[in-house]
């Protein structure tokens, strides 16, 4: 048995873990097929100069491709939105926008979230709610950046949101755990913190799509004592939290009143996004209720009135949607 004492930021092990990320975010496109070319372009034609990075996330990295691909388009400023757009992603970031390129086979889709590079370093570092570090806790890929300066802050804020998610999820954990279960266990958290259409078990899937990404990066958060566990995370470990050797009752009663109210600030802000994501998005309804479909099976229909004027008229659909279970 070995505890998991975490180690503080600016160690030797930043720099290893820093490569461990580095080896996702720098992968070949291939991997990703020839039409992300033409949703980039989209995306460079959109921001023009204020564009600084472009990172892709999500189930299209994970090989599926019955699915949207999930782009992050990191801004210097909001210049190149109109100005109620820019207010919106000022209040609420990330502001979301549908991409989409040929017809038929050829069709390739995207969501592009946007915001600032300087909003998404706050985020990963010192968000309260875990709706930025914990998707960038995942792999990702940098499919673009104008230079090394924006390169080196994408890498740092990656780094910061893992070690977020380490702090964050650390005191709501048993006190024996295996490296994958820390993950699974993290990522369902998260998941409970917003409107979310996933299947149990999803968590899984997403270690199992990459365990030895989440094995190394545990190891040389967690410090020199699991040198020796094996990269598939199947050891046991003994937690110990971030901030001392041992968890006192009244820190794990902060932790878990913590992620109750995150679990209700996540579901308002989600809320938020879908009506924001409603001016931006030609048909949104329609990608909702995909997006709802694909994940939970789900398959409703909604009426010409709830389509043309969604924020108005679609709200009880999606009501009698998550009462029914299609989305949590």
């Amino acid at each position: 048995m070995v505890a998991l004492e975490f180690s503080s930021p600016g160690t030797d092990r930043d720099g290893a873990a820093l490569a461990v990320i580095g080896r996702r975010l720098y992968a070949q496109d291939a991997k990703l097929g020839g039409d992300v070319k033409g949703l980039l372009d989209l995306i460079q034609q959109r921001f023009g100069d204020s564009l600084a990075a472009v990172l892709v996330y999500g189930s299209y990295l994970r090989g599926k491709r019955d699915t949207v691909l999930d782009f992050y388009a990191l801004l210097d400023d909001y210049r190149a939105m109109p100005w109620w757009q820019a207010l919106l992603c000022r209040l609420i970031a990330p502001n979301v926008y549908f991409l989409s390129t040929g017809t038929g086979l050829g069709a390739a889709r995207a969501k592009c979230a946007s915001l600032s590079l300087r909003r998404f370093e706050q985020a990963m570092q010192g968000d309260f709610h875990s709706y930025f570090w914990a998707r960038f806790a995942q792999p990702c890929q940098l499919l673009y950046v104008r230079d090394s300066a924006s390169r080196v802050r994408v890498q740092a804020a990656l780094l910061a949101a893992t070690r977020t998610f380490v702090r964050r999820v650390t005191p709501m954990l048993p006190a024996r755990v295996s490296t994958r279960e820390f993950w699974q266990r993290g990522f369902e958290l998260t998941y409970r913190a917003e409107l979310r259409a996933e299947k149990g078990g999803y968590a899984s899937g997403l270690i199992d799509a990459d365990p030895d990404y989440y094995g190394d990066l545990t190891r040389l958060l967690a410090g020199p004592q699991l040198q020796a566990l094996a990269s598939d995370g199947a050891a046991t470990a003994t937690l110990a939290q971030p901030w001392q050797n041992h968890s006192t009752n009244a820190q794990r009663r902060q932790a878990h009143w913590s992620w109750w109210l995150r679990r209700w600030q996540g579901k308002w802000l989600s809320l938020a996004r879908i009506a924001k994501a409603a001016t931006m998005f030609d048909d949104p309804l329609d990608y909702i209720l995909w997006k709802i479909e694909r994940h939970s099976g789900i398959h409703v229909e909604p009426s010409k009135r709830q389509r043309r004027h969604p924020l108005i008229f679609a709200w009880p659909l999606l009501w009698n949607l998550y009462r029914h279970g299609a989305f949590k």
